[in-house]
């Protein structure tokens, strides 16, 4: 696992497909040689994140012509810059932090070099005005320990500082892909030397291989470990808001995770990259005594959802200090959130729940965007419904108002990476207020889609009432969904589709039965009755 992008550079190279300046075993001996044992642990900046640095760094330093006692502080500031984290999240500190720390196992023969590797590891995490106060700090250092020591050593060079620098921070901003939520945080504009522009792909090709690898290799790992088959199963709950597309896909084919749906070739849209990750489904478990209830207020209580059976259901761990690891994260937002590892089988899908307060909502009065607002998530949410609608109800939507409002999103969002600190935290109450409306732009474009496609296929004029039940009654209907209600309370004072069907007895949820219900399947707790009320 260590040797993931040794592996991919030497089969490219062996067949062709990479030619660069260098020497294919010495950037392998720099990628083997770095000392794991120093780096900070941890999925985004731990060995993964080094190699990478380490590789562009030692691509865009050959480009450039250095020297090799350059190449030498180079490759050892690509590897160990992170080293002073002691947290993923991004600050001007841990750069200082890595410069103090790395010459208690990095030696080398002209005291001046240690200067240069400190300096440049100071400021990769720094912005560019702050160069020449880094380096006049470390040239102080040395002048001072110079003196201290009776030793004369070379003067510090401003320009090879900077030319070391500026490769560092071109080396590290080209791994930010590896940060599949958010790829526009790289932008080319910001790169400092125009042959790292042409590393970009590359960069993206490097980064969908140590996934792909990765995964699969994590993924027997955990299947292993969580991939069982009891009969002592629980019950949980899993929303899918309003989206009735994906509603009618779980129908087919279960529900899945990324990865499963993924290796079946099934496209699956996603409206978070949290907690659940790639190999995890997140549920709540649909328990008596809640207590705290964040997720089934926010999500069960207001969206689609589907109850079901689960052989385990997992709390999560934490993962600040657990490097490559595919386990869930703890849900610090939603105490009641768990998750199902790999997927959920249609014949374990026992209940479709439906809120009772929002049954007779016009559709065009619902959420459908509730994804997370990085621009990746929001596009493709918003391109699922527009083709799922096109298909589903057989009519074509004009995209030039949804592109309109993307590019003008994206941009945003690119404008705001791109923010120095200061300006980020000076502008994130005017930037998200702007995303915040583009949003609820595109969900009105939605829901006037919607409204059109449905009153197609009801036989309705657009200024009629389409309401969630009867979209949800005509799409069970149409695919020959086999459904029933559970008990003989009476909705509504006789309103919406569903009146003329006995529903369950709960003050929240409106559940309809599915024909996959198996009594005979053990549930732990002997009280039926409140194990489905949850």
């Amino acid at each position: 696992m260590k040797r993931i992008l040794q592996t991919f550079l030497k089969e490219q190279y062996d067949h062709g497909r990479l030619m660069f300046l260098g020497d294919i075993d010495e950037i392998i001996y720099y990628l083997d040689d770095i000392k794991a044992e120093e780096l900070y642990k941890s999925d985004f900046h731990g060995l993964y994140h080094s190699q990478k640095v380490c590789f562009f760094a030692y691509l865009i330093g050959k480009h450039e012509g250095l020297s090799d006692e350059e190449m030498q502080i180079l490759m050892d500031a690509a590897r160990y810059h992170d080293i002073g984290r002691d947290s993923d999240k991004e600050d001007n500190l841990h750069g200082y932090v890595s410069a103090i720390k790395v010459d208690k196992f990095i030696k080398y023969d002209n005291p001046a070099n240690m200067y240069y590797l400190k300096a440049i590891m100071d400021s990769h995490d720094h912005e560019d005005v702050s160069d020449v106060k880094t380096f006049s700090n470390w040239r102080f250092e040395k002048d001072e320990d110079d003196r201290s020591l009776g030793r004369k050593t070379e003067d510090l060079s401003f320009d090879k500082f900077i030319k070391l620098s500026d490769i560092l921070k071109d080396a590290d901003a080209l791994d930010r892909l590896r940060f599949r939520n958010c790829p526009a945080v790289l932008d080319e504009n910001y790169l400092r030397t125009d042959y790292s522009k042409k590393l970009i792909n590359l960069s993206r090709l490097i980064n969908d291989y140590y996934i792909k690898i990765d995964a699969d290799e994590k993924y027997q790992i955990l299947k292993e470990k969580y991939d069982k088959n009891s009969w002592d199963k629980k019950l949980c709950y899993h929303s899918v808001g309003f989206d009735f597309f994906k509603a009618l896909g779980i129908l087919q084919y279960g529900i899945l995770s990324h990865y499963s749906a993924k290796n079946q070739n099934i496209s699956l849209s996603r409206n978070f990259n949290g907690n659940n990750g790639d190999f995890w489904i997140s549920v709540v478990e649909a328990e008596s005594d809640r207590g705290r209830n964040e997720a089934y207020d926010r999500y069960v209580k207001n969206g689609i959802s589907f109850m079901c059976y689960a052989s385990e259901l997992v709390s999560g761990v934490n993962r600040v200090s657990d490097n490559g690891s595919y386990e869930p994260r703890i849900s610090r937002e939603y105490s009641d959130e768990k998750f199902v590892f790999g997927q959920i089988p249609i014949e374990d899908i026992q209940f479709i729940s439906i809120p009772r307060h929002l049954i007779n909502t016009d559709i065009r009065e619902l959420q459908y965007l509730y994804c997370n607002s990085q621009y990746e998530l929001v596009e493709n949410n918003v391109n699922n419904f527009l083709n799922e609608i096109e298909v589903y109800c057989d009519i074509k939507i004009p995209r030039n108002k949804f592109e309109s409002i993307l590019e003008k999103f994206e941009e945003e969002q690119l404008r705001y990476n791109n923010y120095s600190r200061a300006e980020a935290n000076e502008k994130s109450n005017e930037y998200f207020a702007k995303i915040d409306s583009m949003k609820e732009l595109l969900n009105s474009y939605i829901q006037e889609w919607m409204n059109i496609g449905f009153s197609e296929i009801l036989g309705k004029t657009y200024d009629e009432k389409i309401t969630l039940g009867e979209v949800m009654q005509y799409i069970l209907n149409a695919n020959g969904i086999q459904y029933d209600i559970v008990d003989e309370q009476i909705v509504n004072d006789n309103e919406g589709p569903f009146v003329d069907f006995p529903v369950y007895k709960d003050n929240d949820l409106f559940l309809l039965r599915l024909s996959t219900f198996d009594l005979n399947k053990n549930v732990p707790d002997e009280d039926w009755d409140i194990k489905i009320r949850g």
